[in-house]
């Protein structure tokens, strides 16, 4: 159970590469998943690129490609285990219809093959269904004006509204329920990224 949180401080990107590491030694024959959760724009993405530059063999998925407003999802993304994270862990590739944000609507249909980690970057990756998976789990901390910032910054400012009127009061209420800051081991703070280039396609949350 993770420490109180007043007392939590920040990891560095050596300790969690050093735990994913250890675990990566600890299970050499199956494929190992990374979670890493936190509101958009709060650099999720970037500090999954930069952990999966420094690991053989890594691939990053992005939960966001498999979110799907056309019929209002509610950061729920109840069959993200079952598309994707059993496949992985049998070995077999995973297919998926990426989720296009600028359009909302489905776009092409992308495979992932299995392979020795999988680092999975996306608001709900440490929520309650999805821990079992995680060897490794990371919530990513930035303070709120800083990430609607970047996300406007990126998007465009007329996406604010959505940012300010859909997307952030969603991941609120998320975080209020699955309390995923809580129950990852490791906390890191966004804020030090400069910018958030690593993260995924525009007009998205992420």
């Amino acid at each position: 159970m993770p420490e109180n949180l007043a007392t939590r401080s920040y990891s560095t990107l050596d300790e969690i590469l050093e735990a994913i590491r250890i675990a990566a030694r600890e299970q050499p024959d199956s494929m190992l998943f990374v979670g890493i959760d936190g509101a958009g724009g709060s650099g999720k993405s970037t500090l999954a690129l930069r952990l999966s530059e420094a690991l053989d063999e890594s691939i990053v998925v992005h939960i966001d490609d498999f979110a799907d407003w056309t019929d209002g999802a509610n950061w729920q993304l109840s069959t993200f285990a079952e598309r994707v994270l059993e496949p992985l862990k049998a070995g077999i590739t995973a297919k998926y219809q990426r989720y296009d944000w600028p359009t909302d609507s489905l776009g092409d249909w992308f495979e992932i093959a299995p392979g020795k980690i999988a680092i999975v970057e996306g608001v709900t990756a440490v929520r309650a269904d999805l821990r079992e998976y995680w060897a490794v789990s990371v919530f990513v901390d930035c303070p709120r004006d800083v990430r609607l910032e970047r996300g406007v910054t990126r998007d465009g400012e007329e996406i604010r509204s959505k940012w300010t009127d859909i997307w952030m009061p969603g991941e609120d209420a998320y975080f209020d329920r699955d309390r995923p800051r809580e129950h990852a081991q490791f906390l890191f703070d966004g804020n030090s990224e400069s910018d958030e280039s690593g993260e995924s396609d525009s007009a998205n949350p992420g």
